[in-house]
Parts: structure tokens; sequence; C-alpha cells
């Protein structure tokens, strides 16, 4: 099997597993305080990733400094994510994360003046036009004007922003360290931020720290599946792969996240979100349509 073939499956299985990560974190902290959330996220993943991480002796390898630095971009999406999906919904959430295509086609068009044909530019923009249906419609007939708060969707587009940063810089890095060592220090990097964050906000809130069995294994979740897992797969997928490309699954993933919404949590059907999902789909299939014919040439 080829590396862009198993990238693709990489993608795939990192949507499904972070779709579902959404959908529970945008229940979690209203239990449980979202900083508490983070932390617990970081240290679960990081207990993970550290081996890996000293058994590669990953800070003695050149750039290393370089990296430590992208990967507050990581931090940045971590962060501002489990702040923001409180004051927002989850589809919402993945509707802001939707504009990461939109960037990083302007950063290659005008900063790396890279060529785009107009097949790749009609993909962008019908997947763009079926997440606003799908947005928008239910936001109507829920009676509301916007999805989620503006204070939450601020959140969220911060948390973005870091995640695109994250995504273009790592890819070219990724020539020097492997998937895990990428991985394992944006997150440790992110753990020791957010346990300087965790520590000052136990001193104001008091927050609880004690779980009940069911918070327990949907923090574990979050930080296993959710981060350990989802990083893995993310990296590969990064290094074998375009960042256009891993970006367009900021366009799968609401329509994922919206189906798991409805398994879960009951949500209804409805006839716009399925015409959504179609053009989401199609957006994603003209997008790398070039790339697929070209492979078989």
């Amino acid at each position: 099997m080829k590396n862009s073939t198993k990238a693709t499956f990489a993608l795939l299985g990192t949507v499904l597993l972070w779709s579902y990560m959404v959908v529970i974190s945008r229940q979690i902290v209203f239990d449980i305080d979202p900083v508490t959330v983070l932390f617990l996220r970081l240290l679960i993943a990081s207990i993970f990733f550290l081996p890996f991480f000293i058994f590669n002796h990953t800070w003695k390898k050149p750039h290393f400094l370089k990296l430590l630095l992208i990967s507050l971009g990581s931090t940045t999406n971590l962060t501002f994510f489990i702040l923001g999906i409180k004051y927002t919904t989850a589809s919402a959430s993945q509707i802001v994360y939707a504009a990461m295509p939109i960037l990083i086609f302007t950063y290659g068009r005008l900063i790396l003046k890279e060529k785009q044909t107009p097949i790749k530019i009609t993909g962008i923009i019908i997947g763009f036009l079926g997440l606003l249906l799908i947005g928008f419609l239910s936001a109507i007939e829920k009676g509301a004007t916007i999805t989620g708060t503006l204070y939450g969707n601020i959140l969220i587009s911060i948390a973005m922003l870091g995640w695109t940063f994250y995504l273009l810089t790592s890819k070219k890095i990724s020539k020097y360290f492997n998937p895990i060592e990428l991985g394992s220090t944006s997150i440790l990097v992110s753990f020791i931020i957010s346990t300087v964050i965790f520590f000052v906000n136990q001193s104001l809130t008091h927050s609880s720290l004690i779980l009940n069995k069911g918070q327990f294994f949907t923090i574990f979740y979050i930080g296993f599946a959710g981060t350990f897992l989802t990083y893995l797969l993310y990296q590969y997928a990064v290094k074998h792969s375009s960042p256009l490309k891993v970006s367009l699954t900021s366009y799968i993933q609401p329509v994922t996240t919206a189906f798991l919404a409805i398994l879960i949590l009951g949500e209804k059907l409805t006839y716009y979100f399925i015409i959504g999902s179609i053009f989401v789909l199609l957006g994603v299939f003209f997008t790398s349509y070039e790339k697929i014919n070209l492979s078989k040439i």
C-alpha cells in the first residue's frame, strides 16, 4: 500500500476519532472546568507520548528549538478549543475549522505563489457552501440568528488559526522528524503550559478534581484516542500528503460530527443536512480529483 493511500486512511481515522471527541467534549465542559479538562487531557496524552520522546532523544536533533516554537500553534489550538466549546455548539465549532482550506489556499496562492486549478477552486467553494447550508439553515430552524455565541466562536477561531499555523509549519519541518517526534513534542509543550494555567486557575476557582466513573472514561478517551492516537495519525498524514489535502478533513468533520450527534444525542436528521453533506463530499472529491488522476499516470 502506497504512503499516500495510508495517509488517506490515517486522515479518515483522525476524522472519526476527533468528531466523537468534539461531541463528548461539548458535554464534559459543563460538568468539569474546561481548564481542568485541558490539563487532564494533556496529562493522559503526555503519559503515552513521553516514552517515545525519551527513546528517540528528540531534544538532541537539529531544528528542535524550531519544533518547540511550532508546537505553540498546537498549544493555541488545544487551549482555545476547550475554552470555546462551552460557549458554542459542536457543529458551529467545526464550521469555524472549515475555514482552514480557504486560509491554506490563500497562503499558497499569495505567499508561495502556487498555481491552483479551476477544479480545485471549485471544490473548495462547493464544500464551503455545503457547510454554510448545514450551519445556517439549522440555526434558522432552531430560531437562532447565529450558531453558538460570538464569544465562543471567537475563541474557536483563535484555536483554528493556531492549528492552521501548526499544520503549515509542521509540514515544513516533518523532513527532520518522524510523526511520533512531532506529536510528542507538541503535546509535551502543551502539557507544560497547561500545567501552569491549571494551577493558576485552581488558585482562583478551587474547582473539584474528583471524577465519577463516566467522567473518567470520557477524559481518558479525550486524552488517549482524541489526542495521542489522532496526533500520530494526523502527523503521518501531514508527512505523506499536502497541507491542503490534510486541511480538507475540516470539511468532512462537521458532517461526521453531526452524524454522531444524531446517533448519540438523538438530534434530528434534516433534509438540508443531507444536501449539505453531499455538497461537502463533492467539494472534497473535486479538490482531490486532479491529484487522483495524476497518480494514475
